[in-house]
């Protein structure tokens, strides 16, 4: 059956990646931070308004820079930042912007003020990998079970998991993110712990398809410590930072580094408390550092991997690094070993390798230009609108105008446009879809930005109407099954079009509800019915709702007693952990017992606030609903998830029904509006 999407139904944030935290807020929410401000409008910054500089020089760069963050929306949008410059083997310039302690007005000093700098870790962990393999210490095609002193994880596919997978985020891991839960600064979580605790499966061909994978770094990590013979944070320390004199430079939290670290803030600018690094070294996402010790980190990338006569990488290891070729298109930037490519339509055709990184209050990112020997790295501590793309598009354009020729034009056939056309989810998070159908001369594609256009360039590879490229790829029987645009943190699979049930016919009010989330894997479609009538379980839905997070699922004991034997346990557990469930006093969750719709509401409610950061919302309503259910059903009602079987008044008040069963059909529409609504 094929349906029409009438909204939008997926979370579609433009960039994004990276390390996981211990609530799906920090996994979601931070990855949606990107497009909150509208960025084209900071990027004519251009010194004394003269045409473009290269090479770069101190003072010139430093006046650039200074009248970027001069504008009143960067301004407006600054806690505190660091931006490196480095060209031809020279700190061109190194200089804080804002405050590291907005209270106390401690200015950001870019040689001592330390920040977090998230994922750019996974690329001095990917460098390790690459030393160990210069020693001769693991070879990266090797099965990795070879290296792994005994941990066993399944796999289901037939095929070796290697190191280069690994670097390379084609695992095929089910899962490549944990929903551990929060921990005290004081406690401690051994990385050899934190692998074993969270094993993931691998249920996809190793090398197939590209999906961000923070345990697969935590992994290489773990890896380091067992062929190095020390611990991770020792070895990166040793043999990375020492040589490249990166004298202030952590994987690990301590007293006094907590004592010098930017104090982060969220979106609306308060303060956020401290956290620890989970695991405790956390080679995925736990580097802590200076702007000046990513000078040299840069500097020696820069330099076929070498600084100031300290060499930590052989040329050609430096080269494998850089060299993005895993890709869903030859002519789209991929993904090499610790690398990727961010904000890619502002390459201006030119070689860029980069990599990004979010924490709660903490973002980053470093561009190279190997052709160029430059270098621009920044980092910030503020959840507010993201300068990251404002700053590369501003620079490029400044420094290293557009030299691309302009594609000549390519027309498709009626046919294969249509072999393009059908639903797309995201392999990281399965609530991320792409409804993709065909125009006259190209492709319509709506998610979460809205509406976008594109136009082909080559075979399986388009450009939208920003310039943004967009790749497709086909398996071995010439199918279309992958799609890459701009959420760069994954690919997205074709769906099948979804079975149609015998008890929902295709003008049932609620077939297209139904429908689409069957399409999306919602729905079991191995039976001929749907029961639409059905009242939905407790267990059910807390089961569907966790299931689009794409979050780990929880090796805990179940803390519900009545939820010990059931299937599903670890889905409630899950949940409990993320914060959307309580159960009762007594330690009971009644699994199975039908959830009333203000239950329904009151957890949907819980993930959009607690876990996506989404503000409370009211709404006139008319009816009954418990005290303790007020709010939530107050949130669902005002954003309108529900269907035709609430009823509103001549005086928009809203009766939502509250303490009746939640149906199998209403559930649909809960769930189907939410992916539109909430993860917009």
């Amino acid at each position: 059956m094929k349906l029409k999407s009438n909204s939008a139904t997926c979370l579609s944030p433009q960039h994004q990646s990276h390390k996981s935290n211990h609530k799906w807020k920090q996994t979601v929410a931070s990855i949606m931070l990107i497009a909150s401000l509208s960025l084209t409008t900071f990027t004519s910054v251009s010194a004394e308004g003269k045409p473009s500089y290269n090479p770069l020089g101190p003072q010139e760069t430093e006046l650039f820079i200074d009248g970027f963050f001069a504008q009143p929306e960067i301004k407006a949008a600054l806690k505190g930042a660091v931006v490196t410059v480095v060209q031809d083997q020279q700190i061109v310039l190194n200089k804080g912007y804002g405050y590291a302690n907005v209270k106390k007005e401690i200015p950001v000093d870019a040689n001592s003020t330390l920040f977090r700098a998230a994922s750019i870790s996974k690329t001095f962990t990917a460098t390790a990998i690459m030393q160990l393999a210069e020693q001769g210490k693991v070879k990266l095609n090797q099965d990795i079970s070879v290296y792994t002193d005994g941990l066993e994880l399944a796999n289901h596919t037939g095929t070796s998991l290697t190191l280069k997978h690994l670097m390379t985020h084609t695992s095929g891991f089910d899962f490549t993110d944990t929903a551990t839960t929060a921990r005290e600064l004081n406690s401690s979580y051994p990385l050899e712990q934190f692998i074993k605790d969270h094993k993931p499966s691998v249920v996809r061909t190793p090398g197939e398809v590209f999906r961000y994978d923070n345990y697969g770094y935590a992994l290489q990590g773990y890896i380091v410590q067992k062929q190095s013979g020390m611990p991770f944070e020792n070895y990166v320390q040793q043999h990375i930072f020492n040589p490249l004199g990166m004298s202030d430079s952590h994987f690990t939290l301590s007293k006094d580094i907590l004592e010098r670290l930017a104090v982060p803030y969220n979106a609306d600018g308060q303060e956020l408390s401290q956290y620890p690094n989970v695991p405790d070294s956390s080679p995925e996402g736990g580097l802590i550092t200076t702007g000046r010790d990513m000078a040299h980190f840069m500097l020696a990338q820069l330099n076929q991997g070498s600084y100031q006569g300290a060499r930590i990488l052989d040329p050609s290891s430096v080269q494998a690094m850089q060299t993005l070729d895993v890709s869903i298109h030859p002519d789209l930037p991929g993904t090499g070993y610790g690398f990727e490519s961010t904000y890619s339509q502002y390459n201006h055709g030119r070689n860029v390798v980069s990599k990004a990184g979010d924490l709660a209050g903490f973002h980053s990112n470093l561009w190279l230009l190997p052709d160029e020997k430059t270098g621009l790295f920044i980092v910030s501590n503020s959840d507010g609108p993201d300068l990251r793309e404002a700053l590369f598009h501003a620079f490029m354009g400044h420094y290293y105008p557009d030299n691309q020729t302009k594609d000549a034009d390519y027309s498709v056939s009626e046919a294969a446009l249509r072999s393009y056309e059908g639903l797309y989810r995201d392999v990281r998070l399965p609530a991320w879809l792409y409804d993709i159908s065909t125009t006259e001369k190209g492709l319509r594609v709506i998610d979460a930005y809205g509406t976008h256009t594109l136009t082909p360039v080559k075979d399986m590879l388009f450009r939208d109407e920003d310039g943004k490229l967009a790749g497709f790829k086909k398996n071995k029987s010439g199918e279309i099954t992958y799609f890459y645009y701009n959420k760069s943190d994954s690919w997205s699979e074709k769906l099948p079009e979804a079975k149609l049930y015998t008890d929902v016919p295709e003008d049932h009010p609620y077939a297209p509800y139904i429908y689409r989330l069957a399409q999306i894997g919602l729905y079991p479609q191995d039976h001929p019915l749907f029961e639409p009538d059905k009242p939905v379980s407790r267990v059910e839905f807390v089961t569907q709702i966790v299931s689009i997070s794409g979050m780990t699922l929880s090796n805990q004991s179940p803390k519900f007693k009545d939820t010990l034997s059931s299937p599903y346990a670890a889905y409630v557990q899950t949940a409990l952990e993320l914060g959307i469930v309580q159960g009762n006093t007594r330690g009971w969750f009644h699994p199975e017992q039908a959830i009333t719709r203000q239950e329904a509401a009151v957890i949907i409610s819980r993930t959009a606030q607690q876990l996506l950061g989404a503000p409370a919302a009211s709404a006139n309503l008319a009816g009954s609903q418990d005290g303790w259910a007020q709010e939530g059903v107050q949130f669902v009602v005002a954003l309108g998830l529900y269907g035709p079987e609430v009823s509103v008044s001549s005086s928009g008040a809203v009766d939502y029904k509250s303490k009746q069963p939640m149906l199998r059909q209403e559930s649909s529409v809960l769930m189907y509006k939410m992916l539109g609504t909430l993860l917009h």
